[in-house]
């Protein structure tokens, strides 16, 4: 377990909208205790959001809070830790861990004691990260902290944190039968893996690391902001992925065993067997339930599961919700790529060499794994940032769209949210080497010439067009004309205007 006051984290990239959270909390006006509920599953930084907010950048003056992580220990042991983290944070109390430890209504009376003494100050934390493994212990817990909240807490200048990873777990604590439901003032924030735009931000300045490097790393690595610190940006990244994901003893070796494991998943085996189904490009129903061996009365489950957990994605074709339009696909790059690729290769890195397994079996591939799997999402994420300023629309809603038999597939499709505006269309090539050029334009306006949804064409389209590799002089051009409505998104453009916060 660790307590006590947090460390100063350096660099820290993004989270603009959660800190925001935080300092409206505790920069509240009304006097009133502030309560929040913040999670999110492993690895994604909800620590050290915490770290940048309570202790501050480097030469910051620490607002004055209490952390506390919690174990799997028993309650009197997990109350007694907190007694020391108290007395640690708020020394000269003149009691001991003991005294304050006797119940948690004592020590949550001792936090308002603190909080009323505060003076100045706008008002003192604590924090109470897996909070889940206190309830284990002590089921009434919430309700324990209802009372004294309801009693005591709101009353006082307080922001008590109440921080987990395990998401149903943690969900569960504001849902409208729980006791703290309508309790939490400060906002309910789930935390969500980086996008690809504020992944950039770890490799900034690298001499070795040009867009498509870059983009690609968010391919594999993903959102998850521990994966990207754990890269050595002075070294090429090919050896960096050899070196985090398929040596003996990597920092990633045994991760998804990991990640599998703290979502308390009763049975991993055929999670891991949709997983490994979805990332080999399995997308139906029925083929991911021949390929995985699972129950088919089971496997919406399992999908259940995996959608929550934000492992896995439900799609329709754009503006469709027929359940037999659904089609699944990964929705983490990094379990992606490790199923893709890692997964397969298990044996035979026990006996061969890992360097010469990734130039063999992963390194020629790449370029089709992120053009297949990773780079439409990446083009969705420059589009919510940048549709208004680069497009020249105000977007409603986006996404793929297939005929039903299969003949015609867009990459992008979008509605306007002014109908006159037009929709948007686009394809995503990722052609990292080679720039593309007009006939790719031309495919895109057969294919919307064809598309069966004549509102789609009431008014004239947009169109966009996405390249690592750059585009042709004569689509340029073509571009440059103002009639066409065309857009070109190219490898400085995905990566400009990221608007990271980095100290």
């Amino acid at each position: 377990m660790t307590a006590g006051y947090l460390a100063q984290p350096s660099p820290f990239f993004n989270r603009v909208r959660e800190l925001a959270t935080l300092e409206r909390a505790y920069r509240s006006p009304q006097p009133a205790g502030q309560l929040l509920l913040l999670y999110g599953r492993r690895r994604l930084g909800k620590t050290y959001l915490l770290q940048r907010f309570f202790a501050g950048a480097p030469g910051d003056i620490p607002k004055p809070h209490c952390y506390y992580l919690a174990d799997q220990s028993t309650a009197p042991v997990q109350r007694r830790a907190l007694g020391e983290a108290l007395l640690a944070s708020f020394p000269g109390a003149g009691v001991t861990p003991e005294e304050i430890a006797v119940s948690w209504n004592t020590l949550f009376r001792f936090v308002g004691s603190q909080a009323r003494k505060a003076g100045s100050a706008p008002r003192i934390a604590l924090i109470l990260d897996e909070f889940p493994y206190l309830v284990d212990q002590t089921p009434e817990l919430a309700s324990i902290l209802q009372s004294w909240w309801d009693r005591e807490g709101i009353h006082s200048p307080l922001l008590i944190a109440l921080c987990g990873s395990q998401l149903s777990a943690m969900e569960a604590l504001g849902a409208s039968s729980a006791p703290l439901y309508g309790r939490f003032t400060a906002g309910i924030v789930r935390l969500f893996p980086l996008g690809y735009a504020d992944v950039a931000a770890f490799y900034a300045g690298s001499p070795l690391y040009d867009a498509a490097s870059i983009l690609t790393a968010y391919g594999v690595f993903g959102g998850t902001p521990r994966y990207h610190a754990l890269v050595d940006s002075r070294r090429p990244f090919g050896e960096e992925m050899v070196r985090l994901l398929l040596e003996r003893g990597g920092a990633l070796e045994n991760e998804v065993a990991f990640l599998l494991g703290s979502e308390q998943l009763r049975d991993p085996a055929p999670y891991n067997a949709v997983l490994a189904a979805i990332a080999g490009g399995e997308t139906q129903f029925g083929n991911i339930q021949n390929a995985s061996g699972t129950d088919r009365s089971r496997l919406s489950y399992y999908l259940g599961v995996l959608t929550d957990l934000g492992w896995v994605k439900r799609e329709f074709a754009f503006e469709e919700t027929s359940d037999k339009r659904a089609l699944y696909r990964a929705g983490d790059p990094f379990l992606a790529f490790w199923y893709r690729f890692v997964h397969p290769l298990r044996s035979a890195l026990a006996f061969s060499d890992p360097q010469a397994l990734y130039d063999a079996r992963i390194a020629p591939f790449l370029s089709d794994y992120m053009g297949r799997y990773v780079f439409e999402e990446i083009c969705y994420q420059w589009l919510a940032r940048h549709a208004q300023t680069r497009v020249g629309t105000l977007l409603e809603s986006a996404g793929r769209w297939w005929s039903r038999d299969g003949q015609i597939e867009i990459d992008l499709v979008a509605s306007p949210l002014t109908p006159s505006d037009g929709y948007l269309f686009g394809e995503c090539k990722w052609s990292a080497t080679r720039p593309i050029g007009t006939g790719v334009y031309a495919d895109l306006l057969a294919k919307v010439a064809r598309t069966p949804n004549n509102d789609w064409r009431k008014y004239p389209p947009r169109y966009c067009l996405f390249s690592v590799g750059g585009f042709t002089p004569e689509l340029n051009v073509l571009a440059s004309d103002p009639e066409e409505r065309l857009s070109l998104v190219g490898a400085d453009d995905l990566l400009q205007q990221s608007d990271p916060v980095t100290t």
